[in-house]
């Protein structure tokens, strides 16, 4: 038998409760709707009455939200707004899914809304959770099991749903996504400043419940947030590995090698306190280069010298190695990156004090200011590729390219993790120098149960390939074709289309 679902509204009604009304009358699945009277004209209440019947459930118009729920009688609730409209099927193929997969607790589906920007279809990843901390992305239509609902100690606030989201993920990992377009919303979600204080206080709550001491700031004001962990005081110490050939950057004007430009970025823009850099210079790699270096970062560095055919992996490795223990956290970095955002390392630090954590990624801009990095999915064909790369730098795919998001991988080209789980996992994997050693370590990561987190508050330039070449050779693919294959199947985004 399928269970009952039951459809609050938020908000007033209005005259376009009969849009709401009509899409639901289409539906043959047991569903309700759950509305206050409140401001509906009697033509409008009789018009809704004559289309869903019983199905319709009136409370008493001086109620609030929270009556409107307790009142619902079903064992699923979702909410929606008068005038949206619930996709025809919908209703009967979560009801369906709901039937056959009864151990699931909340469920979601994808949603649409008319936006003059032209992003106004948002599909979905499956449950990614730090994504939830900087944007609802659940949203509408979610459907939540009635006693996680009413047990969850939720009060009526401008940003309800998002905090009964995040209040019910705390207490259940029987999350699944529906990809299916599931509503039309009346209007694009909220991004009004009570919303957004409302949403602050409410992602600062579900860190207050898990007693982890964190500040939560507005990210963009078009709805996103971004969440601060407290960092140890004395700060940890950070090794940033380095590897570098020497190279110099062709056309440019600037002769000096680009590692002399990465540290000196460093140098002259890193806020956090507890750094050193190990650079790790291949054989061949001029002298003078690295007593720039050394120049530029006086006693912050250690040189950590390899030989043989230059090996990213390698070099990193040994790079991690010198770090020696002395290091609680350890950044593999391009040569040919800048620090463009001075908090860049305070922000991957501070990502990487949630313990479910294991990698830490960060936004990386051509010299043109487009996206290079925000995060690797896999293709059609299960190879990795880069999220949104040579996009603008801005807020469109529903803040992806703002917020923190969790993603299968992310690139070496700046990545942090704590050296003792760099060190557990067997580091780079040598069999690959050059080309998808960061996603075959960041499949590690997640195959050890922890979470690939990318946040774009830290943010360089990366002058891709200015000194190597970008080719992948034919053992590096079949090597990732073969190792990579399953846990390129778990993608999470593989429904989110636009990140293609």
């Amino acid at each position: 038998m399928s269970p009952l679902l039951s459809l609050v509204l938020v908000g007033d009604c209005d005259d376009d409760l009969l849009r709401t009304i009509a899409s639901m009358a289409l539906d043959d699945a047991p569903a309700e709707l759950v509305v206050s009277p409140h401001g509906v004209s009697d033509e409008v209440r009789a018009g809704a009455q004559a289309a869903l019947g019983a199905r319709l459930r009136w409370v008493d118009g001086q109620g609030g939200l929270l009556d409107r729920v307790r009142a619902a009688v079903g064992t699923w609730i979702g909410f929606l707004e008068s005038g949206d409209e619930v996709e025809p099927g919908v209703l009967e193929s979560v009801s369906t899914h709901l039937r056959e997969r009864p151990g699931i607790d909340l469920l979601y589906t994808d949603e649409q809304w008319t936006d003059l920007k032209g992003e106004g279809i948002r599909t979905k990843p499956d449950w990614v959770p730090h994504y939830l901390e900087g944007c609802d992305y659940l949203g509408r239509l979610c459907l939540v099991r009635r006693d996680l609902v009413l047990g969850s100690g939720i009060e009526e606030s401008a940003a309800f749903e998002w905090d009964l989201h995040l209040r019910c993920t705390e207490t259940t990992e029987r999350i699944e996504h529906l990809p299916v377009v599931g509503v039309t919303r009346r209007r694009p979600p909220r991004t009004d400043a009570a919303f957004l204080a409302s949403a602050q206080q409410a992602v600062a709550e579900r860190f207050a419940r898990a007693d982890v001491r964190a500040t939560v700031e507005v990210a963009d004001p078009a709805g996103y947030l971004r969440v601060w962990r407290a960092v140890p005081d004395p700060a940890p110490l950070v090794s940033i590995v380095i590897p570098t050939g020497g190279g110099r950057r062709a056309g440019t004007g600037d002769s000096s090698a680009v590692v002399e430009t990465c540290v000196r970025s460093l140098v002259a823009l890193t806020t956090y306190p507890s750094w050193q850099v190990v650079l790790v210079p291949s054989e061949g790699t001029p002298p003078d280069v690295v007593e720039a270096v050394r120049s530029i970062a006086g006693d912050r560095l250690v040189v950590a010298p390899v030989t043989g055919e230059f090996s990213f992996s390698y070099s990193v490795n040994e790079g991690v190695r010198v770090a020696g223990d002395q290091s609680d956290l350890v950044v593999l970095l391009n040569d040919d990156t800048e620090v463009i955002e001075p908090r860049w390392l305070d922000r991957m630090v501070s990502v990487a004090q949630d313990p479910d954590v294991g990698a830490v990624g960060a936004k990386l801009l051509y010299s043109d200011g487009t996206i290079q990095h925000v995060g690797i999915v896999h293709d059609d064909s299960w190879l990795p590729v880069h999220a949104l790369r040579g996009s603008d730098d801005d807020t469109r795919v529903f803040g992806t390219k703002v917020v923190d998001v969790d993603w299968p991988a992310v690139t070496a080209a700046c990545m942090l993790v704590r050296r003792d789980l760099y060190v557990e996992l067997g580091g780079f994997s040598t069999d690959l120098p050059m080309a998808f050693n960061d996603v075959d370590f960041c499949h590690k990561v997640v195959a050890s149960g922890r979470h690939v987190v990318c946040t774009p508050f830290a943010t360089l330039f990366h002058h891709e390939s200015a000194t190597r070449t970008g080719t992948v050779r034919p053992f590096e693919l079949e090597y990732v074709e073969h190792t990579a294959s399953a846990l390129a199947h778990l993608d999470p985004h593989v429904n989110h289309r636009s990140v293609r």
